[in-house]
């Protein structure tokens, strides 16, 4: 018996979608409306007649894994895969409406091109609005809306649209609040490509925290224009032009006007206003647009602001909304306050500029710190040179690893990392408080940062030259200054385990203690142009150094440090800028009422 093609199995799920829309058809009651609370699962599911929906559920997901076998009709059985599951998602219980959302994102993964505007149409207008937005008595946060961060990286990973990245976070940001974490959960754990994605889109759509830290151009690129998802009913007089801008959850409605397709029904004006005609108890609601452009400034028309007009919040519901189009809107802060307070707006949905990482949860803070990290050592060239024995460990760790090449291109990656430097100047400010293994774990990447820059394009070069001496050595300076021990413990050669900058693979055990010391100190030289090395931290490390040097370094091995050295170590030709007393300072103060054994060591 022949294997049967894409299309013998689409046709097969079309009759049971049909079947499944003919069952709710005749339901009284509004099932759509039923799946927002877990309360009513058990009275949405008593509607219905006593049929095997979770076997249909679970033989879908059983055809998703044969779909790299199927050879032909692979677009039509896509589409009537997630036509089927759109008709089944009112009849499911609790648990397969929790896995629905990440089980529709994975077939980016086994479907074509062809087919991820149609999955992220599923997602966007089928699936998440029913089941991220669940929540029971408590307000508990469901499975589903947990699993964002998870369907945010499937996307972005493997839809290399930035239109489907925009139009699924625009989705995810109308429906739920705190969608920062699972992105900085993404730019934190996920593969190159997700979280590269995820960091532009980071700094696109949030408020921004710091107005004058940001390259405006960089920040303020328009993506692309999103594909229109136009209306649905079957018989619309402009079909595949006109843009949906009504939506109505009537599953009846739905069914009649839209045959294939599985409710809630979006319309556009024109039939909207004809359906309307017909059945005037039914209720059209408006659907957000999605956003033209993104403002740096207050979008309210009647803004009271008279100086500080940059926005610090953008607010999705359709209440604000209509106030610009039915487009979301920015606020500056007065204007926030004014819309969203005791009185008023307490349940829009509202995304706010990012605060200060001392001021968020645990579980963010955590996802921001690791976010910052990642993304600064983006920043590492593939194609730099390594030492050979650092190369030799390369390649012998590889043989136990499998290698991914990195698609980010090396522009690109400079990017990313002037995108975890702008993070951690501008929100990472330390005070008293301030654990030192998250400080030193930041700093140490900074320092690594410095380094790695240190060789650039020529295009890029200025960019972040000038990042470095308007912004990050102040900020340096004033760590230094509140944080000192921290500070320069991640300067020393063996520095406490939480300043090792163990991403790159530098503490990796394959290499020696001697390339250890060259990249430490190469590190600590690359700070030396922006005079962030102070006599007090030239006195406290170069000690620790020598030691480091002669306890740790073999004598055959010594010529390879002996010309970094001397070239510091010149009065003449130092690039501290010390003269000779501040410069051997840390052998001198040795000398003076300290123990011989101290004195020896000097």
């Amino acid at each position: 018996m022949p294997v049967p093609s894409g299309g013998d199995v689409a046709n097969t799920l079309k009759y049971f979608s049909q079947m499944l829309l003919n069952v709710l058809r005749d339901v009284p009651s509004s099932p759509i409306e039923m799946l927002k609370s877990l309360e009513k699962d058990s009275v949405r599911l008593g509607l219905y007649p006593n049929l095997d929906y979770k076997g249909l559920y679970n033989a879908i997901v059983q055809l998703t894994d044969v779909v790299p076998l199927i050879q032909y009709g692979l677009n039509a059985f896509g589409q009537a895969i997630l036509q089927c599951l759109g008709c089944l998602l009112p009849f499911l219980d609790r648990d397969m409406i929790d896995t629905l959302p990440y089980l529709t994102a994975s077939l980016m993964a086994v479907f074509p091109s062809s087919l991820h505007q149609d999955i992220v149409n599923s997602l966007c207008f089928y699936i998440l609005p029913f089941t991220i937005t669940r929540r029971d008595d408590e307000e508990q946060e469901n499975y589903a809306s947990q699993s964002v961060a998870a369907i945010i990286m499937m996307v972005f990973q493997y839809s290399e649209d930035p239109a489907h990245h925009c139009q699924l976070l625009e989705c995810l940001m109308t429906n739920k609040m705190n969608v920062v974490k699972d992105l900085l959960c993404v730019i934190a754990y996920g593969t190159s490509g997700a979280r590269a994605s995820a960091a532009k889109l980071l700094f696109y759509y949030w408020p921004t925290f710091n107005p004058n830290l940001f390259d405006r151009r960089v920040v303020l690129q328009k993506f692309t224009n999103l594909v229109p998802f136009v209306c649905q009913r079957d018989m619309c007089p402009n079909a595949g032009n006109a843009e949906a801008a009504k939506v109505c959850y009537d599953h009846c409605i739905s069914i009649t006007f839209a045959s294939d397709c599985p409710p809630p029904l979006y319309l556009c004006i024109e039939c909207a206003n004809e359906i309307h005609r017909e059945h005037p108890n039914q209720m059209f609601f408006d659907i957000l647009h999605p956003m033209q452009q993104v403002s740096m400034t207050c979008e309210n028309k009647n803004c009271r602001g008279t100086t500080d007009k940059y926005a610090v919040s953008i607010c999705f519901s359709t209440e604000c909304a209509s106030y610009n189009g039915n487009h979301p809107i920015r606020y500056c802060q007065q204007c926030h306050n004014i819309r969203h307070n005791n009185r008023r707006g307490g349940d829009h949905i509202v995304h706010t500029s990012l605060p200060q990482l001392w001021d968020m949860d645990a579980e963010v803070q955590t996802y921001m710190v690791e976010a910052i990290v990642r993304q600064m050592d983006r920043t590492h060239a593939q194609t730099q040179d390594v030492n050979k024995e650092s190369a030799e460990a390369q390649v012998k760790a590889s043989l136990l690893n499998v290698v991914i090449e990195d698609p980010i291109a090396l522009e690109e990656r400079q990017l990313l990392g002037r995108y975890g430097v702008w993070l951690l100047v501008g929100l990472c400010t330390p005070h008293e408080d301030t654990p030192a293994e998250t400080l030193g774990r930041l700093l140490s990447m900074l320092f690594h940062w410095f380094d790695i820059t240190s060789y650039t394009f020529d295009d890029q070069e200025s960019t972040i030259e000038r990042l470095k001496t308007e912004f990050v050595c102040s900020w340096l300076t004033d760590v230094c200054n509140s944080h000192f021990p921290v500070f320069v413990s991640c300067l020393l050669p063996h520095p406490p385990e939480y300043a090792r900058v163990e991403v790159t693979g530098e503490w990796d055990t394959l290499v020696s203690r001697t390339s250890h010391l060259k990249d430490g100190l190469n590190r600590l030289f690359s700070l030396v142009p922006y005079e962030i090395i102070s006599p007090d931290i030239w006195d406290f490390v170069m000690p620790h150094w020598m030691e480091a040097m002669v306890n740790d370094v073999p004598e055959k091995e010594l010529s390879e440090l002996r010309n970094l050295l001397s070239k510091i170590l010149d009065p003449d030709m130092s690039p501290l800028g010390f003269d000779a007393n501040k410069l051997y300072n840390f052998v001198a103060i040795r000398f003076k009422k300290t123990s011989a054994k101290v004195q020896e060591q000097a």
